[in-house]
Formats: structure tokens, sequence, C-alpha cells
């Protein structure tokens, strides 16, 4: 399927909210854009990343259980979580 795009007299270009919500961004997010051959761009969503030192806080604050999970169920956990969102990894 494709979209046209009128450019402004600002040079801008307004993707639609269906192209937005394909791309899987919102209001905030990034978006990487590409020069390919022939005069095409390729558009992709930055998925965010976050590193492991941030990552530890987050978990301590909002999980709340005495349960104690091993170290190989915490990696676990994360690397399906990261799939589950399309990203490829930690930092």
């Amino acid at each position: 399927m494709s979209h046209s795009m009128t450019l402004t007299s600002k040079a801008q270009f307004t993707l639609n909210k269906g192209l937005l919500e394909h791309l899987g961004v919102k209001a905030g997010d990034s978006i990487s854009i590409r020069k390919m051959p022939n005069g095409k761009v390729e558009i992709e969503a930055k998925k965010a990343q976050i590193t492991e030192a941030e990552l530890f806080p987050l978990l301590r604050k909002t999980l709340k259980t005495d349960k104690k999970f091993s170290l190989e169920e915490i990696q676990e956990a994360i690397a399906q979580s990261y799939a589950d969102a399309g990203v490829k990894g930690l930092k």
C-alpha cells in the first residue's frame, strides 16, 4: 500500500496515523531514515534500548515479591521481553 504526502513550505512531511501505527511509534519516539539507491528512502522505527544498569533499578522498583529469582531466570525474562518487543538485545 502506498501513501502520498505533500511537502509543506517549511520542507516538512506529516506521516499519517496509519503509517505511524504501522511503525509502532508515538509522540516522542524516533524514526531512522536511510537513503537507498535511485532516490528511495527506508523508514524504520528506532526502538528504545535500555542498558542493564538502567534496567535493574526499574525491576527492583516494580517487582514487589518475596520470591527469589536466579540470574538465569532474570536473564531469560529480559531476553523474552526484548524478543517480544522486537529489540535485538541490551547495549
